[in-house]
């Protein structure tokens, strides 16, 4: 049996209205299963935390960027070599929680720096320090968002362990159908709480995350007057 994600968006990615999703490694799947430490690994959570660098269409529509094919290259390049030094770091990782967030860590910092040369080789000069400032207070959400998915996650393992570890005692002494469905039913019940504690964390989380981002957004549109 497994724990069915109560906010599965929020644990999976959270699109926060910028173009740019967030999310977390550890938190990546849907699912869990009963016993199973869901750590840090490659997959569908790995590559949603790429989607922090993409393309910010609310920003690219309130600034006047000129770009260059030398600029365009130079980004390019820059996050394809940003790309390969984290599929070989996580690589070296491999299930090393501290060392994969590390590694991505490593990896926002190098596509961060991409951002700002290409802003810098892109954009006029009233309109990069605002644009700088809007980057950093995006990332500051996204980097907090992640911590608080994982915080969630470890405490909805810590929460349900005990569950858990019953519920395959129970699933090995069965030798009917009642019976193992006698322990799904008791492994839901006794989870329950748990995960309503984890919804409520991911709501919780959700809305500040877009609040944020909000007041980033109107702190742009003041600084650019043309925005």
């Amino acid at each position: 049996m497994r724990i069915r994600r109560p906010v599965a968006a929020a644990a999976a990615a959270l699109v926060l209205g910028t173009g740019v999703i967030a999310t977390t490694a550890t938190a990546a799947s849907a699912h869990e299963r009963p016993g199973h430490s869901q750590g840090p690994r490659p997959g569908a959570g790995d590559h949603g935390k790429q989607g922090n660098h993409g393309i910010d269409r609310w920003l690219e529509s309130r600034i006047d960027r000129t770009v260059t094919p030398e600029a365009k290259e130079a980004l390019q390049t820059a996050r394809e070599a940003a790309r390969t030094a984290l599929r070989s770091a996580l690589e070296a990782a491999g299930s090393d929680a501290a060392a994969r967030e590390a590694a991505w860590s490593a990896h926002a910092t190098a596509m961060s720096a991409a951002l700002l040369a290409f802003d810098t080789a892109t954009l006029p000069a009233d309109q990069l320090a605002a644009v700088s400032a809007y980057r950093t207070a995006v990332a500051a959400v996204e980097s907090d968002l992640r911590s608080t998915l994982v915080a969630a996650k470890d405490q909805l393992k810590a929460s349900t362990d005990a569950a858990r570890e019953e519920f395959r005692a129970a699933m090995a002494a069965a030798t009917t159908w009642d019976e193992r469905k006698a322990a799904i039913e008791a492994f839901k019940n006794a989870t329950k709480p748990a995960r309503e504690a984890f919804a409520a964390a991911m709501e919780t989380a959700r809305e500040s995350a877009l609040a944020r981002v909000e007041a980033a957004r109107a702190a742009l549109e003041s600084a650019i007057p043309s925005a």
